[in-house]
């Protein structure tokens, strides 16, 4: 005889219970599923929290800044990253190209060009107290701690070089958006007693090139402290791998 509820024996309500909040969860599963809400540990399927943590999120429309991210390692094919725009040339600097070694670098208002020739393009102050050279070359090998050690190599021989008793400190740094080494050395001419400072930058560039920066003067407090800041303007308006620019 049918009855109410009460009646049911409590093994059928029980399996009747266990139908219906199974019924449920599949619907609720079902829903959850459809809307993308994970049911459970609040990561999608088959990616972890660990996946990205502590990194930043991508953006697949806009491509990371120059100088930032990856292209910030070391450069090994020298033709991947774009180098960071040099700042507008400062008053009493001009710029120069020299498209034959394929840079463009700025020079102080009133310095001359003393010599040029197919690796180098050297320059010198009004009262020549102060002297430039940017030069392009592959005589050394593609990186820049190849290139400074065969250029150190070649300061010490003191029969081409006229350079003697060189003291070397060697920096890592960046130049151009690539990794570069930067070299103080001092020295004096053979048969001169007077201490001199060259302060030199090598950075790759493209093809197997290496592109050297540097400044040479007399060691002393006054024309030092001119030195630095001369090198610091130059460094930031060079541009390596470039043709003729405005």
């Amino acid at each position: 005889m049918s009855g109410s509820g009460a009646g049911t024996p409590p093994g059928r309500r029980t399996g009747e219970t266990a139908a219906w909040v199974s019924a449920i969860t599949a619907v609720v599963g079902l829903l959850l599923a459809v809307l993308g809400i994970p049911l459970v540990g609040g990561s999608s399927v088959n990616r972890t929290i660990a996946d990205h943590a502590g990194a930043p999120a991508a953006s697949a429309s806009a491509p990371a800044p120059a100088g930032t991210g990856a292209a910030d390692g070391p450069d090994t094919t020298h033709s991947g990253p774009s180098q960071p725009a040099p700042p507008p040339v400062p008053e009493g600097w001009r710029r120069v190209a020299e498209p034959g070694l394929t840079v463009v670098f700025a020079v102080p208002d009133g310095w001359t060009r003393k010599e040029r020739n197919a690796i180098q393009s050297n320059w010198v102050s009004p009262d020549g107290a102060h002297d430039m050279s940017v030069k392009r070359d592959t005589s050394y090998g593609a990186t820049a701690q190849d290139a400074s050690a065969g250029q150190l190599a070649w300061y010490r021989d003191t029969a081409r070089s006229s350079m003697a008793d060189l003291k070397v400190r060697t920096h890592t740094t960046r130049q151009n958006g690539r990794s570069a080494l930067w070299l103080e050395i001092d020295y004096h001419w053979a048969g001169q007693g007077e201490p001199r400072k060259r302060v030199e930058v090598f950075v790759p560039g493209d093809a197997g090139r290496v592109y050297q920066l540097l400044l040479d003067t007399a060691a002393t407090p006054g024309r030092l402290a001119t030195q630095r800041r001369l090198f610091a303007t130059a460094r930031a308006q060079l541009m390596i791998d470039r043709a003729a620019q405005s």
